[in-house]
């Protein structure tokens, strides 16, 4: 992952005072880093993590340059979901992504997560994005598709 391309969009350096503060923070709770793998070959595509962080459940992730746009991420993000929906109790997971980096913006909004807020931070444009994780009364969520079944 220090693959120039693979990390431009990757925050930024992190002092030594803010490193400490967050190791010895009960916000620096992980509840998973996972390799994104290939199905068949168990090839590296990538990584996805699930932090606590900014008091909410965040997801990061990156892939290396030559696995961007096959879905790898768009599904590494849903499986990710679908683990926080069945095993946490929060409200909400977020993203934070650089507003250059559109074809993460543009997966993000396809797999449901909204634009809260824009802020700045690591000296670029940032969208702070949100997922709900909890159905709003009245709505029934289901994370897969039923096949349509043929009629005879």
């Amino acid at each position: 992952m220090t693959d120039p391309s693979a990390s431009r969009y990757l925050g930024g350096a992190v002092n030594f005072g803010s490193r400490q503060a967050l190791e010895l923070s009960p916000l620096g709770n992980t509840w998973g880093a996972w390799i994104i793998a290939h199905g068949a070959t168990d090839q590296m595509l990538g990584i996805v993590n699930l932090n606590y962080d900014r008091d909410e459940l965040e997801i990061t992730y990156a892939l290396l340059p030559e696995f961007v746009g096959h879905g790898y991420a768009r599904e590494a993000v849903r499986r990710v979901i679908e683990f926080a929906r069945d095993t946490l109790d929060e409200p909400v997971m977020i993203a934070v992504v650089q507003t250059s980096n559109k074809r993460s913006v543009e997966q993000l909004k396809k797999i449901g997560f909204r634009v809260r807020r824009g802020l700045e931070e690591f000296g670029s444009q940032q969208l702070l994005m949100e997922y709900p994780l909890q159905a709003e009364p009245g709505e029934c969520r289901t994370s897969v598709t039923a096949p349509e079944i043929p009629t005879l």
